[in-house]
C-alpha cells in the first residue's frame, strides 16, 4: 500500500501547473471517432485509466469480442451498452467489482423501450448484463434525468445512427446539464446537430458522424483543485490549456471561486465533481456552508457523501447530511491520513487542503491514474510531495463494544499470518478477573490505568492485530504510543444493532445513568465518535457485511 505525504504548500506559490485533456471531451471523442466512416485525427487527449478502458471497449466491441470489460468506468460501460444495442452478436458488459455496484438500470430500461434485447446476468439494475441485439426498432423514449446525465449522454451519441433518429423526452428534471452541453458540443462538431428543447425534449434526425481532426481542450476538472489552493492560500497558480469559452461545468466552480471566497449555500448540480472539492475549502471557512445537489455524488466510485464526511470527521470538523445536501461547519482541521476508496476525487480533493495544513497525508495516491496520472507531479512544483510504500508493522482495531474486533480482528490475524491480541482479555488474564469485577471491585479510573499499561506494552509489538476496548481512545496517551506504522482501523455499526449484539453479554459495567443499553450506546457514541474518527486512518461499517467479507475488504485495501 503507496502513500502520499503532502508538505504544507509554500507560500506564496506562483507557479505555471499543466492539466491533462478533459476527460469528458475525450471519452466522447474517442466514442465518436468509432463511429465515424474516416476517423479522425484526435489531439489533446487525456490518457488515463478510463480513457484506455474506453479504447479497449471500442477495440473489442469492433472485433466482435463477446465480454467487453469496462474496468472502473461508469461513463464507458454506460457509453458502450448503448452502443452494443446497433452491433452485431451477443455482447456481455462487466467490469471491476466497484464498477457493478454502480446502476445502470435507468438506461437499460430506456433502450428496451427502443426495442433493445438486454438481460441482467447477476442483480437486476446492475452490471453485468448481456446484450443481443443489433438495432433498435423504435425511435422515441422517456428517461428519467434524476440519477445520471450519462444515461441521456448514452441515448444521445448513438441516435444519430438509427434508423428513424430519436426523440428522448425527460420525464422529470434533468441533472449535471454541463455535461448533457458538452455531449450536443461535441457531436456538433463531429457533424450532427442535437434539437433541444430545454433540457425536456431532445430531437435527433439520421445523420453521418464526420470530421477530419478534433482538438481535445484542456480539464477544468483537473484545473479546478489548483483554483482551489489559490483560493484557500491566496496563491497565483497559473493553469496552462484552458478553453475560457468551455461548456464543461467544473467551469462554472472555477469561475466562483477564482476572485472571491465560495458563498455559504451552494448548489453543486452543475459541478458534482468539485462538491468534495467545495467541502474541504469550507472545512476551513468560519461558520456554516450548505452545498446541494449532492444526490448523484451517492451513486459515483463510492458514495462520496459518505465518505467525505468520514475524512472531514477524521480533520476535526464537523458535518451533517440529507440525501440531496451536505452540511459543513468550518472551525480549524487538522492533518489527516486519507483514506480515498479507491475514487480518485478524493485523493485530489483533499490534497486541496495541504495548501493550509502540514502533514496531510493520502492513502494509495495512485488512484489519480483514473483522470490525471500527472497530479502528484504537478502538485510538487508547489510543495513536496513524497510518495512511499507503507507496510505496517501491527494493526489496531477501535470501536464500540459488540463492533466486531475481536471476531474480526481473530480471523484479520489468520489470514495475514499476524499474531492477535484482545486488550479486554489481556487485561482479565492479568487481574485474574472479568472486566465488570475489576471495574466493580476498583471503579473506572482503575480500569483505565490497567487499560493505559497494556497500551503502552502493546505498542512495543510487531506483527500483531489487536483489538482495543470501546474506550482505549477516552485517553489520547493510549494512541500516541501507537507510531505511525501502526494502522489503525474504526468499525462502526449502528447503536440500534450493537444493542441486540450485547444485549446478553453481562461482563460490563453501565458507563452512563441511561435506563436502557440502547439510550447508554447512543450516549457513549455521542461522546467518543470524535476520538474514534481522529484516531482511525480506514473505518469500516460492519453493520450488513459478514465478518469474512469486512476481513477481505480489509486484506484488498492492504494490498491496493
Amino acid at each position: 500500500m503507496k502513500i502520499a505525504e503532502i508538505a504544507k504548500i509554500k507560500h506564496p506559490a506562483e507557479v505555471t501547473v499543466n492539466v491533462p485533456g478533459s476527460k469528458s471531451y475525450t471519452l466522447r471523442a474517442l466514442f465518436l471517432a468509432a463511429l465515424c466512416d474516416s476517423p479522425p485525427k484526435l489531439t489533446g487527449l487525456l490518457e488515463s485509466m478510463d480513457t484506455e478502458a474506453m479504447r479497449n471497449c471500442l477495440e473489442a466491441i469492433t472485433n466482435g469480442q463477446e465480454e467487453i470489460f469496462a474496468g472502473e468506468s461508469g461513463i464507458t460501460a454506460r457509453f458502450i451498452t448503448a452502443l452494443a444495442c446497433i452491433t452485431p452478436g451477443r455482447q456481455k458488459i462487466t467490469g471491476k467489482p466497484g464498477l457493478l455496484k454502480r446502476p445502470i438500470g435507468d438506461l437499460v430500461d430506456a433502450l428496451r423501450q427502443l426495442g433493445a434485447n438486454i438481460e441482467y446476468i447477476g442483480k437486476d439494475g446492475f452490471l453485468p448484463i448481456s446484450v443481443s441485439s443489433e438495432n433498435l426498432s423504435e425511435s422515441k423514449v422517456s428517461l428519467s434525468g434524476q440519477t445520471s446525465s450519462q444515461y441521456l449522454s448514452a441515448l444521445l451519441l448513438i441516435s444519430p445512427k438509427l434508423e428513424n433518429g430519436l426523440e428522448i423526452n425527460i420525464k422529470d428534471k434533468q441533472i449535471s446539464k454541463p455535461y448533457i452541453d458538452i455531449t450536443v458540443d461535441i457531436m456538433k462538431s463531429f457533424g450532427v446537430e442535437v434539437a433541444n428543447d430545454d433540457y425536456q425534449k431532445y430531437i435527433v434526425k439520421p445523420q453521418k458522424y464526420q470530421a477530419n481532426e478534433y482538438a481535445v481542450e484542456g480539464d477544468y476538472s483537473s484545473a479546478a483543485y489548483f483554483y482551489a489552493i489559490n483560493a484557500l492560500a491566496g496563491s497565483n497558480i497559473k493553469v496552462r490549456n484552458l478553453n475560457l469559452d468551455s461548456k464543461q461545468g467544473d467551469k462554472k466552480f472555477v469561475d466562483m471561486i477564482k476572485n472571491k471566497p465560495a458563498p455559504k449555500e451552494i448548489n453543486a448540480e452543475d459541478f458534482p465533481d468539485q462538491a468534495m472539492t467545495l467541502a474541504v475549502l469550507a472545512a476551513f471557512a468560519e461558520g456554516k456552508t450548505v452545498i446541494s445537489g449532492v444526490k448523484s455524488l451517492r451513486v459515483k466510485e463510492t458514495e462520496r457523501v459518505k465518505a467525505a464526511e468520514n475524512e472531514l470527521a477524521k480533520m476535526d470538523i464537523k458535518t451533517e447530511s440529507t440525501e440531496d445536501r451536505l452540511t459543513i461547519y468550518g472551525g480549524k482541521p487538522q492533518a489527516t491520513k486519507v483514506e480515498t476508496y479507491g475514487d480518485h476525487r478524493i485523493a485530489m480533493s483533499f490534497a486541496v487542503a495541504s495548501a493550509k495544513l502540514d502533514g496531510m497525508t493520502i492513502f494509495n495516491p495512485e488512484v489519480v491514474d483514473k483522470t490525471f496520472p500527472g497530479f502528484w507531479d504537478e502538485l510538487d512544483k508547489l510543495t513536496e510531495v513524497k510518495i512511499s510504500e507503507l507496510k505496517p508493522d501491527n494493526i489496531l482495531l477501535i470501536g464500540m463494544r459488540g463492533s466486531g474486533k475481536s471476531t474480526i480482528g481473530k480471523i484479520l490475524a489468520k489470514e495475514l499470518g499476524m499474531d492477535f491480541v484482545d486488550m479486554d482479555t489481556l487485561i482479565e488474564l492479568k487481574q485474574g478477573l472479568k472486566v465488570r469485577d475489576i471495574v466493580e471491585k476498583n471503579g473506572w479510573a482503575y480500569f483505565r490505568e490497567l487499560e493505559s499499561k497494556i497500551c503502552a506494552e502493546l505498542a512495543q509489538l510487531k506483527n500483531t492485530v489487536m483489538a482495543s476496548g470501546g474506550g482505549v481512545v477516552i485517553n489520547d496517551k493510549n494512541m500516541s504510543g501507537f507510531d505511525k506504522n501502526t494502522l489503525k482501523i474504526l468499525f462502526v455499526a449502528e447503536p440500534s444493532l450493537l444493542s441486540k449484539r450485547i444485549k446478553g453479554d453481562s461482563n460490563r459495567h453501565g458507563l452512563t445513568s441511561q435506563p436502557t443499553l440502547l439510550g447508554e450506546l447512543d450516549e457513549v457514541w455521542e461522546n467518543r465518535k470524535e476520538k474514534y474518527f481522529k484516531n482511525t486512518d480506514f473505518i469500516f461499517d460492519t453493520s450488513k457485511e459478514a465478518p469474512e467479507l469486512v476481513v477481505k475488504n480489509i486484506i484488498g485495501k492492504l494490498e491496493s
